[in-house]
């Protein structure tokens, strides 16, 4: 969300993403975003480390313990590590670019939503719709995972059909009853902007797919080894 700033491109629509540079940069950018991205990875790390040992309460000395075991009844039963690989392979690449596409959609949804409903922001709906969309979409980004990660898996999850359908139903809202507002042209220079990102990404993409990234090919004894482009061709070219 850093070199994006949705608010920068479409402060002409909303008036209240119009703020000054360091309410942009430094306040939403730097601290609370740049600040819960850090603690986020530094609470996976500790998840990711831990050792999970279930117990019988009862089992376990001391009055201590047994505090620290009903606690711990509120953590995960296991943790799961997930590689998204999305600079190894294409669909997944653009599978996430699209996941951060629908997330930063639902975020934009919250603000055309209060200001084309009248909803003031200090309304329990904004609170509510917030942490329904937090906990719905932790469910349908594991389905999303499973889905692209396992082959057995060859369906796409409930949940994230689920998600995906409020999106569209919020998008709908936003434009039936917001024409006026999501009409108002885009500025030059923000077009500008995205057009050289979008250049920027489809380049990119077309140069790691195509020639950057090592193809992977199995020896005898079933052991991946890296084979680049370069030397891929020329044992073609020998043969």
């Amino acid at each position: 969300e850093w070199p994006l700033r949705p608010g920068y491109s479409l402060e002409h629509q909303l008036p209240n993403f119009g703020e000054c540079w360091w309410d942009h940069w430094v306040l939403d950018a730097v601290i609370c975003n740049g600040l819960g991205i850090w603690l986020g990875i530094k609470t996976l790390e500790i998840l990711e480390s831990k050792k999970y040992e279930w117990r019988d309460l009862w089992s376990i000395p001391g009055s201590r313990g047994k505090f620290v075991r009903v606690l711990s009844q509120f953590t995960p039963q296991s943790w799961t590590k997930f590689d998204w690989g999305y600079t190894e392979d294409v669909k997944r690449w653009f599978a996430v670019i699209g996941i951060c596409a629908v997330i930063m959609i639902f975020e934009l949804n919250s603000f055309y939503l209060k200001a084309i409903l009248w909803i003031p922001p200090p309304h329990a709906f904004n609170a509510g719709r917030c942490l329904l969309i937090l906990f719905m979409g932790a469910v349908s980004l594991r389905e999303t995972y499973e889905y692209m990660s396992n082959p057995q898996c060859k369906r796409f999850g409930q949940q994230s059909w689920v998600v995906v359908s409020i999106l569209f139903t919020e998008c709908m809202i936003v434009y039936k009853f917001g024409y006026d507002i999501i009409s108002i042209p885009f500025p030059q220079h923000v077009i500008l902007f995205w057009a050289c990102f979008i250049i920027i990404i489809l380049v990119w993409s077309f140069w790691n797919f195509t020639y950057k990234l090592p193809r992977r090919r199995r020896t005898a004894s079933g052991r991946e080894v890296s084979e680049s482009h370069d030397d891929s061709f020329g044992d073609k070219k020998n043969m």
